[in-house]
């Protein structure tokens, strides 16, 4: 039974910085990542920015045409955009090189006193491309130059989120917070409900019941639950005071975990929060969340409930933010380099850690 209950991932691969290496090129690599969202890519120039680990990625919108690339200048590798969404041409900010939806450095001050670089010079400058595809208002790209396509990367994700970019119209948040954990216990916590009645006993536990379903496909994972009569009642005023149009398809609580860094939840068919846990280093991450309501008619009652959501969220997530920083600073000192141990209700990190051990040739 001790072995049965033993998970995937060894101890010291959640602050080793060769592992990160290694997951950035395996993991990350390989992966389709939701690195932003087509709301802020609509105009000439528009840019959205991401970093996993060291290695940056730029989308740009040129002329109507999205296209990704390493967000390095070929110059002297300045990052070219620095914020994590604008509009801006595809301009270094050091020394002024401007890039074209190829990649190629069009823009060089002083080329033909200083450089004297040629269309071939310039060919061979152009920035590293990724591929890019979209899912509804979701940006996915992919580093790796093979791989299956996005709707086949995400199975019956893919339909869901074209539901839910239809249903969840109204953003009304978005942070990007530094967490001090490895990327793994970020996905780890986001995967489990055993935590749930102690950690957050004055929130989360107030509104969902503890009897969560889970279902597979591939790689990813999908929770579905009920939500309690108290979280019922308040969604019902609710939704009769600002004409709020939930999605009958996941009527109560469903979470998904989409591989290997995207975790999404949804209450009442009416409140989405969508957050990517980006690695900075071995042992620190980047939480990016972003939160929609469905469709309504707003006014100041839809203000109110923005107010108490906002206030919702940010107490879960500072509640997970600590419990989080204390499984990092153990898996630092539990004195083993053996995996944690999971019990029953914990299978879908055994189901995550199952598909990391295979990208990471640890199964």
């Amino acid at each position: 039974m001790y072995e049965e209950r033993l998970g995937l991932v060894p101890s010291d691969y959640n602050y080793r910085e060769d592992i990160l290496a290694l997951e950035l090129d395996q993991v990350f690599g390989a992966s389709w990542l939701c690195v932003g969202f087509t709301e802020d890519l609509a105009n000439h120039n528009d840019f959205i920015s991401a970093e996993i680990g060291h290695h940056g990625i730029v989308v740009q919108n040129f002329r109507g045409t999205l296209k990704a690339f390493r967000n390095v200048c070929s110059h002297r590798f300045s990052r070219i955009q620095c914020a994590r969404h604008g509009n801006r041409p595809l301009q270094c900010p050091y020394h002024g090189w401007t890039y074209d939806a190829d990649g190629k450095p069009i823009g060089i001050p002083f080329n033909n006193q200083q450089f004297g670089f040629d269309e071939a010079d310039r060919q061979r400058l152009a920035l590293d491309h990724y591929d890019l595809e979209t899912c509804g208002r979701f940006v996915f790209v992919r580093m790796a130059k093979d791989g299956p396509d996005l709707r086949t990367f995400l199975g019956g994700c893919y339909d869901a989120l074209v539901h839910l970019t239809e249903v969840c119209t109204d953003k009304f948040e978005a942070v990007s917070l530094e967490w001090d954990n490895n990327w793994k216990l970020g996905m780890d916590n986001a995967a489990e409900g055993y935590h749930v009645p102690l950690v957050h006993a004055e929130s989360f536990a107030l509104i969902l019941q503890p009897d969560l379903v889970v279902s597979t496909e591939a790689e990813h994972s999908l929770y579905r639950g009920h939500l309690t009569e108290r979280s019922l009642k308040w969604w019902g005023t609710v939704a009769k005071s600002i004409e709020l149009k939930p999605t009958p398809r996941y009527p109560e609580y469903a979470n998904f975990l989409i591989f290997p860094n995207i975790v999404i939840t949804l209450s009442y068919g009416a409140f989405m929060t969508f957050q990517t846990m980006e690695p900075i280093g071995a042992g620190k991450m980047r939480i990016n969340s972003t939160a929609w309501l469905a469709q309504n008619r707003g006014g100041g009652a839809r203000g109110m409930v923005v107010e108490q959501l906002k206030a919702f969220s940010h107490q879960v997530r500072e509640e997970d933010r600590t419990v989080c920083a204390n499984a990092q600073r153990g898996v630092r000192d539990c004195g083993t380099t053996r995996p944690s141990m999971l019990g029953g209700i914990e299978q879908r990190i055994a189901h995550f850690q199952q598909a990391y051990a295979r990208r990471m040739g640890l199964i």
